[in-house]
């Protein structure tokens, strides 16, 4: 897999992304208590929501930024395969583990079985309530079936030679997408029942922009270079939060009208890919690096933080600011120490270890 060069304006934008679904599930006690009005339920799963998208259309232009030349070797796909499973599989079961722990101890209102908690392992998206989201043992691992199948694809596209893998995949998305319509029509803006449903949802597509937003950034190179494009990113998402607000936007609304909302993320994601260069390393390009890297744990853990402090924090009309702050910084802390002493070093290992790679197929790419 060839090496490039971290871009560390895409890594602050990740950052940014997990705090957005930090600052969506960190507002849910603070409904509960009656402390924001019961209409702000439907906008904080908005705001949630933009992180998200962000996320996806990061991936998209990650997987082509590490793998654009890596097109028709069958031991790069296996590669590939190898590589995106040591980074997201063993982290996500660890977090799984400990909700269904949590669930089985603690009097909470989802029992999920035991065939759940596989069928959330394997990345098999579930149904238990028609009213409801399709959502694994870890509520926000919904999105990470979304992502194990985007890479699946990705590593079937691998195959081929790049002029055919990658329209090949962009056309598979649309196509998914456009045969969704018929078991669930665009105007349906219910929650997803079934897999074929929940797997064909528009929101697939966001993968396939950042793929785009890859591709023109491998063609163009330095010939578009944006200045201080982590501000512009930042402006994009903070206005985009503001609308959110101000005109109560749900988070289910119909395709295409949803693609508005996630303009700012893909617009984010394309300043920041263009980033003009630096001469050398500041202040930001480290804390940017940090909250990057340790962006996966953050999102993954942080809802057990904001279980915590829900419950021991003192929340009140004059401590709610506070405890919104108080539960971004600790998930980001906790975030970043999961990612140094548990996440990383499993990475490490299980990469270290002898791969499953055929070695015949490594001589023939």
């Amino acid at each position: 897999m060839t090496s490039t060069p971290r871009n560390h304006h895409i890594q602050a934008l990740r950052g940014v992304a997990a705090s957005l679904v930090v600052l969506d599930h960190a507002f849910g006690p603070l409904i509960e208590r009656g402390l924001l009005p019961q209409w702000f339920d439907v906008v904080r799963y908005s705001i949630g929501g933009l992180g998200v998208y962000t996320f996806f259309v990061i991936s998209g232009f990650i997987m082509i930024n590490m793998s654009y030349h890596d097109f028709g070797h069958a031991a790069k796909s296996l590669s590939f395969a190898e590589r995106r499973t040591i980074r997201i599989v063993p982290i996500y079961w660890i977090a799984t583990l400990l909700a269904f722990a949590l669930y089985t101890v603690l009097p909470l209102s989802r029992h999920p079985s035991f065939l759940h908690l596989l069928q959330s392992l394997t990345f098999i998206p579930y149904s238990t309530d028609p009213n409801a989201d399709m959502e694994p043992v870890l509520g926000q691992g919904w999105t990470l079936n979304y992502e194990m199948f985007f890479y699946a694809l990705f590593t079937l596209a691998l195959l081929a030679p790049r002029r055919i893998g990658l329209p090949g995949l962009l056309l598979t998305f649309i196509g998914l997408v456009a045969a969704g319509s018929w078991i669930k029509p665009f105007s349906d803006v219910s929650p997803a029942t079934t897999t074929p449903a929940f797997l064909a949802d528009p929101i697939i597509l966001l993968f396939g922009v950042g793929m785009l937003v890859g591709v023109l950034k491998q063609e163009l190179q330095d010939k578009l270079a944006v200045r201080y494009p982590f501000q512009i990113a930042l402006a994009l998402i903070t206005v985009q939060i503001a609308l959110l607000v101000i005109f109560r936007v749900p988070p289910r609304v119909p395709f295409p009208v949803c693609i508005w909302a996630w303009l700012p993320g893909i617009l984010a994601v394309a300043v920041c890919a263009w980033a003009a260069p630096r001469l050398q390393s500041n202040r930001f390009e480290a804390i940017a690096e940090i909250l990057g890297d340790a962006s996966y744990s953050t999102y993954l853990f942080h809802v057990f933080v904001v279980f915590a402090l829900s419950k021991l924090f003192p929340i009140t009309a004059i401590t709610a600011v506070p405890y919104v702050l108080i539960t971004l910084i600790a998930s980001t802390v906790v975030g970043i120490l999961f990612f140094r002493l548990v996440e990383r070093p499993t990475t490490s290992f299980l990469r270290a270890m002898p791969s499953w790679r055929v070695a015949p197929l490594q001589g023939r790419a």
